[in-house]
């Protein structure tokens, strides 16, 4: 798994680790969908790029939201957000932009080095977890969430949460190497390197934090 066959170039174990991660995330139960839901989703969004297909549990105002966030994330606003929450609910809504933003940045990650794409595992049985924060609320955002910076944006659902910011950690840095203006990675780029192309990637695809 994570082989990145067609690589110009090695990838960090540290990275393949956390993207394997990710996969197993994928196929377990969430707090609201199936593990075979969210693989219908996510294998309906990546084969199904350019269009809006709903499917036996996910309507067209859910499929627009994965189908755009995964395609074109700078086109998603709070009108494509809003009209999921009234279909789906909020917190299958915030399941959804989870698994997608997880999937666009693994994907992103393999297109960009010109290597295969990995295929998803087998959806794991069991029924959703019901795990979901309570007393969060919409500050300015699309979404419920709590105080704090972007790696908090998905903590409605604790699990999708932590999830997100196991892979959040290995591709960017995380809480604590972000207070370190030496940091670099071993091999890798140093702290200004990483922060030249954050923001080059940033300002091409207009987010603006």
């Amino acid at each position: 798994m994570f082989e990145f066959v067609g690589s110009p170039v090695p990838v960090r174990p540290d990275l393949k680790y956390s993207y394997i991660n990710t996969w197993l995330h994928f196929a377990r139960p969430g707090p609201t969908l199936t593990g075979a839901e969210r693989i219908e989703l996510l294998t309906a969004v990546r084969g199904n790029a350019e269009s809006s297909t709903a499917s036996a549990w996910f309507g067209p105002a859910v499929a627009e939201l994965a189908r755009t966030l995964y395609s074109k994330p700078t086109a998603v606003n709070g009108s494509i957000v809003a009209a999921a929450a009234e279909e789906a609910g909020d917190p299958t809504t915030v399941e959804v932009i989870g698994l997608v933003s997880m999937l666009a940045a693994v994907d992103g990650t393999h297109r960009a080095l010109g290597a295969d794409l990995e295929g998803f595992p087998p959806p794991q049985p069991g029924d959703p977890t019901g795990v979901i924060a309570e007393g969060l609320k919409r500050r300015r955002t699309h979404i419920p969430v709590p105080p704090g910076p972007i790696p908090v944006v998905l903590d409605l659902l604790p699990d999708e949460g932590a999830a997100f910011q196991s892979l959040f950690g290995p591709q960017y840095m995380t809480g604590w190497e972000m207070a370190m203006n030496d940091f670099r990675r071993h091999p890798g780029l140093d702290r200004a390197q990483m922060e030249i192309v954050s923001s080059r990637t940033s300002m091409h695809n207009e987010c603006f934090y």
